[in-house]
């Protein structure tokens, strides 16, 4: 092993299958650490199209598993799965400096090899902490869902635990780390590439709506579509030709006909469109099309502290009405509005107002997109992570 060489990071998450805000956060973190570190990313399944994405910055995606949390078959042999990604992720990891590990088990995984290790935590385990979004299973995923939490949560607690440094992402999910793991973060911020997303001519079809509400969905409770279609007629009495379009991360054509047909019991199936998963260079122009973002997260939930379509809308200065699940990206009644979605009248209020006046609308863009390029930035979000690297390292960046 060579003094000067660089100093080898691996990341380990469990899946690189959906272009999801933490797929996109490790790309854009891992691509800027490569200038000074050797990084390699292990997963237990990626897609083809997302490990392309990585290759063309030079990061190497190593796939270990046969199978990856997405199956049921995984959770049912657990124990197996786990001793096998140990097993492989040790070999693969034999010439590592530093381990960065996302949620579980992979930080527990990580805890058992030795290495400086930080715990990238953006939030903890939904699926062992997040009861609300577990309610929103039906019963049989509920009790499964609850049976692993009781075997595997004081598991999942320890690793974390035994972590050199957690990063997470704002002070809302740290919070709840401290409540969780008894543990303090470093907070990252998530980052925002401006000069990609920035208003843009729009070559989208935008159908013969007057007005356009945009909303993100991966079809869980965790995103609460189903408070934004319940506010919906209440905003078509007072919008004339209001359309919500819905873009997903992940397919659910059984939850996506529930909200249909929730939809067309209100009378305002007409008034929705879902356009399915949006490719990421298409992004920007969806965004500049809307006339508004509409994040609306069960507020308690933790799956509701971060959300990069919040920041990349406003990055377009698209205005945002933002769930209160976090305080921190939209400054309320600034750069867009803070509303409890569970509410759907305030909700409703709240996305009128902005529909229906222009100058306000165009005021919040410009603070919005202020407030990313202020505060969300890729580079700002690298510094932190090579900052503790080199700590952790305690060598320099070798390079």
């Amino acid at each position: 092993m060579t003094q000067n060489r660089k100093k080898r990071v691996a990341w380990l998450y469990s899946h690189l299958l959906f272009w999801t805000g933490g797929t996109r956060f490790i790309l854009e973190v891992t691509r800027r650490l490569q200038k000074n570190w050797d990084i390699t990313v292990i997963v237990e399944k990626a897609s083809a199209e997302i490990k392309k994405e990585f290759n063309k910055y030079g990061i190497e995606v190593k796939e270990i598993g046969f199978s990856t949390s997405t199956s049921l078959i995984y959770w049912l042999l657990f124990p197996l799965e786990l001793l096998v990604d140990e097993k492989r992720i040790k070999i693969a990891t034999l010439d590592t400096d530093i381990i960065i590990a996302g949620i579980f088990p992979m930080n527990v995984i990580a805890s058992r090899l030795g290495k400086p290790f930080i715990q990238n935590c953006w939030e903890p385990f939904a699926f062992f902490y997040d009861t609300r979004m577990i309610r929103g299973f039906a019963l049989s995923k509920r009790l499964l869902i609850n049976m692993l939490a009781l075997l595997y949560s004081r598991m999942d607690i320890n690793g974390t635990r035994k972590s050199d440094i957690i990063t997470t992402l704002n002070h809302s999910t740290e919070e709840w780390i401290k409540k969780i793991y008894g543990r303090e973060g470093v907070k990252t911020y998530m980052g925002v590439d401006t000069d990609f997303f920035r208003p843009v001519p729009v070559n989208v079809p935008a159908g013969t709506a007057d007005r356009i509400v945009l909303h993100s969905t991966d079809y869980t409770l965790l995103k609460g579509t189903v408070y934004l279609i319940e506010a919906l007629p209440l905003i078509a009495d007072r919008v004339k030709n209001v359309k919500i379009i819905i873009t997903h991360t992940v397919e659910n054509e059984k939850e996506r006909m529930t909200l249909l047909k929730k939809a067309n019991r209100l009378g305002v199936d007409r008034n929705i469109e879902f356009v399915g998963t949006v490719p990421y260079s298409k992004l920007p122009e969806y965004y500049s099309l809307a006339d508004i973002v509409a994040f609306t997260g069960h507020p308690e939930s933790v799956g509701t502290t971060a959300s990069l379509t919040v920041l990349e809308a406003m990055a377009c200065e698209t205005p945002v009405v933002r769930s209160t699940g976090c305080r921190e990206e939209v400054e309320d009644g600034v750069s867009g509005i803070l509303v409890d979605p569970r509410d759907k009248v305030r909700l409703a209020n709240a996305i009128v107002k902005i529909l229906l006046d222009k100058e306000l609308a165009e005021k919040m863009g410009r603070e919005g997109r202020r407030r990313v390029c202020t505060l969300y930035n890729w580079n700002n979000t690298c510094k932190v992570f090579s900052d503790i690297i080199t700590k952790l390292t305690g060598l320099g960046r070798g390079d």
